[in-house]
């Protein structure tokens, strides 16, 4: 099989003849060495939204203050504005970090709010199958359910508002200093992904990213505030014929294992075992049940031990999931953003190898536990 036949069996719970192997296209470097492991057989996981929006009735500035970027947006209820880092290298995707949200006082609420409900969203097909096009058996292209900008819920989605990175704590005590400005907010970006979400269901793409835990919140939370949105969208779109990936990065996703299974997604992707996550493959393979196709982040603090242990780790992972028909090995979540030396450069390299060999020697199908 080819890379793309691969991970196609395994997301239609067909029988794929390897385990594959597919990273987050901008996680790994690029030249040889890849070029290598995709000859060997590796594919990429490129993600994309086939759904663009603009608001008509908001006046967007930006302006630099040194390595800072100022963008102030300009509604009919008021103005609003973010701070954004530059120049950060690779730990931030793009090499930039947003430093200051839009919300920083009461009279934010209503332009931020005008903004959401002034979206008006665009179909743009070509997105899709230009990529597709250009990928052919090499890779597999990731359509956006959620809004490509936060990949949240309405609920979580609201971070962004306050800051994704430093915003934390603001988001938190809004909820309860301000509760119906908050649930207006909640509100509002239900309306728009609703919107959003009737475009996806066209979109020629069947693989979907829908959603992220990632365990800021409590499970509680989760259940009251994501939960009936999961399940209401999620079954939408598998009843349209798409295959609905959640973003499952939490470090301590033993806590969510049930709601996860709740959600009804196809594909569990990002997941993390340990040492990084508190659960096991094992473990969430008896919490998701045997059809729940795990796209699991390879744990890169393995790599630190040496090829031969991340080889070993590899063999283990594998053989704990057997016969390994609905499981996918990546990197979602930093893969060479960590690598800012030549040692850490030295280390990612070998133990992407060490995981390549693993695969070809013990992830054939059926593999043995």
């Amino acid at each position: 099989m080819d890379f793309l036949a691969r991970i196609n069996a395994v997301l239609h719970r067909e029988e794929p003849d390897q385990v594959p192997f597919a990273p987050y296209d901008n996680l790994v470097p690029r030249g040889d060495f890849v070029r290598g492991l995709r000859n060997r057989g590796m594919g990429l996981c490129v993600r994309g939204s086939t759904i663009w929006g603009h608001k008509p009735n908001v006046i967007v500035e930006t302006r630099a203050e040194g390595a800072t970027t100022v963008t102030t947006y300009r509604t009919p209820e008021g103005d609003v504005s973010t701070r954004t880092r530059t120049h950060t290298g690779r730990i931030q995707d793009g090499g930039y970090v947003e430093i200051e949200g839009m919300i920083r006082s009461v009279k934010d609420y209503a332009p931020v709010i005008f903004m959401i409900e002034d979206t008006v969203y665009h179909a743009d097909n070509s997105l899709y199958l230009d990529k597709a096009r250009d990928l052919g058996t090499d890779g597999i292209f990731r359509d956006s359910g959620i809004d490509p900008e936060a990949e949240l819920s309405p609920y979580g989605a609201t971070r962004k508002y306050f800051g994704e990175v430093y915003g934390l704590e603001r988001w938190a005590y809004e909820q309860q200093d301000r509760p119906q400005h908050f649930a207006r907010l909640v509100q509002a970006l239900e309306r728009r992904e609703e919107r959003r979400l009737q475009l996806v269901a066209d979109s020629p793409a069947e693989f979907i990213g829908f959603g992220c835990v990632d365990g800021l919140w409590s499970p509680e939370q989760f259940r009251r505030y994501e939960l009936p949105f999961y399940k209401k969208w999620i079954s939408f779109l598998q009843a349209r014929g798409k295959i609905c990936a959640l973003h499952a990065h939490a470090t301590n996703l033993k806590a969510f294992k049930e709601l996860v299974a709740e959600t009804g997604a196809a594909v569990v992707e990002a997941f993390t075992p340990p040492p990084v996550g508190n659960l096991s493959l094992k473990e969430a393979r008896e919490a998701w049940g045997k059809d729940t196709i795990i796209w699991t982040n390879f744990p890169e603090t393995v790599f630190w031990f040496g090829a031969e242990e991340t080889k070993r780790y590899t063999i283990e992972l594998l053989k704990s999931d057997a016969p390994g028909t609905r499981l996918i090995i990546g990197f979602t979540e930093m893969g060479l953003w960590g690598a800012v030396d030549d040692k850490a450069e030295q280390a990612f390299k070998a133990g992407t190898m060490a995981i390549m060999e693993a695969i070809e020697e013990h992830g054939n199908y059926p593999v043995e536990a």
